[in-house]
């Protein structure tokens, strides 16, 4: 008789394989078509089907593959979407083995316990309870999740080293580097402490804005496996008849949302990555209350400011900086035809049909994204993905409370008003001063060789006098100014570069 693991794997290969087959194909004829094709579309609804039967670890991984474009066709992306992390709860008699061994009897702990869950996720569910006299909600793992999430990731990294040599060397590496990162991040999101730790990192960082609550954890009560929080009563974001009868001005509502979230990538070193209707209520003041903080991503300024540059490039349609950017952020191969992907550029930008970007939606933004990078060899890093993700689903959150919300204009307002678009183009001036400095020091260290050089030449050189150039006089002037802190360093750092270049080129001449 096989083992059960075997079967498993078993099932998964009959589920997945004609699958892949089929993406394989698609994948191809999808890179020769740029129209939209609806045999390929009916094939990534088969494939979401195939991902929902093979239950929670095929559902998040279908949803980690929703925002990968350097991956799959445009419309496996647009069937990947849809994927609802929505499950049917385990049955009580189970939910109940994991409550107790991590908290003790459940009559012992809770003054009641409402056995039918509020909600179910692939990973979880969650149920409402009262606690010592205060109403509360208790998120607990699947039975047995970590164990299956295991032996499902066991199965597929077989599978796919089945797969090496019989698919491009290329698509193989991008699959595995998901399918890794994936390993790596899941675990995380089944570990409630990790939850609660980004839970007070990001109350910490939205402190000031007294119009944001995040549910305080109750002390004592929360584990790997549960999580016990206060209970906060609110209307689901997108409810928006009902936000109305309370008469919350939803268009203001979608300005403080897209501003919260947007604060966070932009301003701090965590963001919440995952804001569907499901993780946003309204309190009746209008205060926006957050939930769910498994998934979020890590941001410091270095990759903040290549964000920066990548918004800055579509914004001014400059295809050359959209590269340049990429190659910062390690999703394009320097080795990579710069021209090529250029071109490719350069033509999907053309499809904005004269409107500006301010006025398109993230939507079509990340359409065109998606066009350019399934076309060539990116490999995105997981930040960049989770923007991607965390964009697009709160422009839909948004659009939903004010259909004329525009994502793109909020953003740049956003910027300006942060200061971070004067920040991004003083950085870009401070890094090409850097980098002209140490080409400088770079050319005199080549003064002595061209000097030696010049010495050795055959016939005499005629020499004449030169006189010390005012500029360089100059250049040494505004440096002592500078020390003096006269001039900004910004302007002595030109024209010291300036000299330099100058001094170079007269030793040169002699």
């Amino acid at each position: 008789m096989p083992s059960a693991t075997l079967k498993r794997e078993i099932h998964i290969l009959l589920k997945l394989y004609p699958v892949f087959r089929r993406y394989l194909k698609d994948r191809k004829r999808a890179k020769e078509n740029d129209e939209w094709d609806y045999e390929i579309q009916r094939n990534g609804e088969l494939a979401v089907k195939a991902f929902m039967d093979l239950g929670p670890t095929f559902i998040k991984l279908g949803q980690v593959l929703s925002a990968r474009p350097d991956l799959m066709p445009k419309e496996y992306l647009a069937a990947f979407r849809k994927l609802q992390d929505q499950v049917d709860p385990d049955p009580f008699p189970l939910v109940k083995q994991i409550i107790e061994r991590n908290l003790g009897k459940i009559d012992q702990v809770f003054d009641e316990f409402d056995e039918n869950a509020i909600s179910g996720a692939s990973l979880g569910q969650v149920y409402r309870a009262t606690y010592k006299g205060r109403l509360v909600v208790v998120k607990v793992n699947r039975f047995n999740i970590e164990d299956r999430l295991k032996s499902d990731l066991i199965a597929i990294r077989r599978l796919l080293k089945h797969a090496k040599g019989r698919i491009e060397n290329f698509l193989y590496l991008s699959i595995e580097n998901v399918i890794m990162d994936f390993n790596k991040r899941i675990f995380d999101e089944i570990d409630y402490r990790k939850e609660v730790s980004n839970m007070n990192l990001i109350r910490s960082n939205l402190h000031e804005d007294d119009r944001v609550i995040i549910p305080q954890v109750i002390e004592g009560l929360s584990s790997k496996e549960v999580l016990v929080m206060e209970y906060i009563s609110g209307t689901k974001i997108d409810n928006v008849q009902i936000l109305k009868e309370k008469n919350i001005d939803t268009k203001e509502l979608a300005l403080r949302v897209d501003t919260v979230f947007m604060r966070m990538l932009l301003k701090d070193t965590i963001f919440h990555a995952d804001p569907h209707p499901g993780n946003i209520s309204v309190a009746d003041d209008g205060s926006i209350i957050l939930y769910d903080f498994g998934m979020v991503g890590f941001i410091n300024d270095d990759l903040r400011f290549k964000l920066l540059l990548l918004y800055d490039g579509l914004l001014n349609k400059d295809s050359d900086e959209i590269i340049d950017a990429l190659l910062s952020l390690g999703a394009l191969s320097p080795a990579a035809n710069r021209g090529i992907v250029k071109r490719g550029i350069d033509m999907a930008i053309a499809n904005f049909y004269g409107r500006t970007p301010e006025d398109l939606e993230i939507r079509e933004l990340l359409d065109v994204a998606n066009d350019v990078i399934f076309q060539f060899p990116f490999r995105l890093p997981r930040a960049l993905v989770l923007y991607m993700r965390m964009s697009s689903l709160l422009e839909g959150v948004c659009q939903q409370l004010d259909p004329d919300f525009k994502f793109i204009r909020v953003l740049q307002k956003l910027l300006y008003d942060e200061g971070l678009i004067q920040t991004l183009y003083k950085k870009r001036l401070t890094n090409f001063l850097d980098d002209t400095l140490i080409s400088l020091e770079k050319a005199v260290q080549l003064v002595p060789l061209l000097k030696r050089k010049l010495e050795y030449e055959e016939e005499p050189i005629k020499r004449k006098d030169y006189k010390i150039p005012a500029s360089i006089f100059l250049g040494f002037l505004l440096l002592s100014f500078f020390q003096m802190e006269k001039i900004h360093p910004i302007t002595s750092s030109i024209l010291i570069a300036i000299d330099a270049i100058l001094f170079i080129y007269i030793i040169i001449k002699k």
